[in-house]
C-alpha cells in the first residue's frame, strides 16, 4: 500500500528562468523537457518572487542574494552571446580585492566596464548643440500637446507654440504623455568627502543591479535601493526618503567601507525611466510625433544610440 502511494505522486521542480522571463515545471527524473511552462506569471520588476533580503543575511543560507547567483552557472553561454561584439570573453570571476565584507567570497567581473564624467559628457553635449545652433531652453515644463494636419501645438507653461514634428525623449518624464510605455523611477544617491587612501577603483553593482557605486577620485558615489520601496519610488519628485537614504549609509558601513569613519557630503536624486522590459521603446505616436524612452537607468550608456535611432525614424 505505502508504494502504491507513493506512486501516485511525482516529484517536480519549479526553475525560475530570468533570461526569457518563464517557470518551467521539470519532473525529477526526468529533464529533457518541461511539463508546462508559464510566460512571466508574476509579471514583477525583479521577475523572482522573493522577498527583500538584507545585506546582513548569511550568503551560504537557504536562499542566496544578488544576480550573479543565478547567472553564474550560464556565463559561458553569456559569453558566448556577446563574443561577436567583443571578440574576446566579457565575463570572468574574480576575488574580492577590494576588502567589501558580508558579500560572496568571489565576483563577477566585466574588464570592459568603464566610468565616464558625466558632467564634462553634459557639457559637451550642450558645446555640440550650440555649435549647431540648437537652442536649450531648461525650466520649461511642457503641459501638452496636439498632433494636427497643419503642425503639432505645443502648450508650455510660459507659452505656446507650433512645430513641425516633436521627439519625446524625457524618458521617466514622459509618463505625462505616455503612461502604458513608460513609468517613473527615482533613484536616489549619496557621496561621501574624501577618503584617505581610497584602494576602491571602478564600477560596481549589487543585488541585481539595483545599487550601483563607483570611486569618484577619493570618494565613493553610491546609489539605488529603489526595490526598497517600488511604489514611492514610482514619482517625478526629487528628494530622499529616509529609509532609502538609512539603507545606503547602512551599506557603506558594512559592506563597502567596513571599519572606516566616512561621511556624507552631498545627496541628491534622479528620474529614471523603466517598464516590464528593459528595453527602449522607439515609436511613431502619431504622425509628428515619436518617442525614445525607457532606458531602464541605463541612460548614460545607452542614450546617445537611442537618440541617435530616434533621429533615423525621419529619415
Amino acid at each position: 500500500q505505502e508504494a502504491f502511494e507513493k506512486a501516485k505522486m511525482t516529484k517536480v521542480h519549479f526553475v525560475w528562468d530570468k533570461t526569457t522571463r518563464r517557470v518551467l515545471l521539470f519532473n525529477s527524473n526526468d529533464w529533457t523537457w518541461p511539463i508546462w511552462v508559464w510566460d512571466d506569471p508574476t509579471q514583477l520588476d525583479t521577475f523572482f518572487p522573493y522577498y527583500p533580503l538584507t545585506f546582513f543575511e548569511s550568503p551560504n543560507g537557504p536562499i542566496t542574494k544578488g544576480e550573479v547567483s543565478y547567472y553564474l552557472d550560464q556565463q559561458d553561454a553569456i559569453n558566448e552571446l556577446v563574443f561577436p561584439v567583443f571578440n574576446e570573453s566579457v565575463f570572468s570571476i574574480k576575488e574580492n580585492p577590494f576588502g567589501f565584507h558580508n558579500i560572496k567570497e568571489k565576483l563577477s567581473f566585466n574588464k570592459f566596464e568603464g566610468q565616464i564624467d558625466t558632467g564634462k559628457m553634459m557639457q559637451a553635449l550642450m558645446d555640440k548643440a550650440t555649435n549647431l545652433r540648437i537652442n536649450i531652453l531648461n525650466n520649461c515644463l511642457v503641459e501638452s500637446f496636439t498632433d494636427t494636419s497643419e503642425g503639432v501645438f505645443v502648450k508650455t507653461k510660459n507659452f505656446e507654440y507650433k512645430t513641425g514634428k516633436v521627439f519625446i525623449a524625457t524618458n521617466g518624464f514622459a509618463s505625462q504623455f505616455i503612461q502604458d510605455i513608460v513609468a517613473p523611477a527615482r533613484a536616489q544617491v549619496i557621496i561621501t568627502k574624501p577618503i584617505k587612501n581610497l584602494s576602491i577603483k571602478g564600477t560596481f553593482h549589487l543585488d541585481q543591479g539595483y545599487y550601483y557605486f563607483r570611486n569618484i577620485n577619493n570618494r565613493i558615489l553610491l546609489g539605488g535601493g529603489r526595490n526598497l520601496d517600488f511604489k514611492g519610488e514610482e514619482t517625478t519628485s526629487f528628494g530622499q526618503s529616509k529609509l532609502i537614504q538609512d539603507h545606503l549609509e547602512e551599506l557603506l558601513k558594512y559592506i563597502i567601507l567596513p571599519d572606516q569613519d566616512i561621511e556624507i557630503e552631498h545627496r541628491w536624486s534622479g528620474i529614471m525611466g523603466v517598464g516590464k522590459q528593459k528595453k527602449p521603446v522607439l515609436n511613431q505616436l502619431s504622425n509628428n510625433v515619436y518617442c525614445g524612452v525607457r532606458l531602464g537607468g541605463m541612460g548614460v550608456a545607452i542614450g546617445s544610440l537611442v537618440g541617435r535611432d530616434l533621429a533615423d525614424l525621419l529619415a
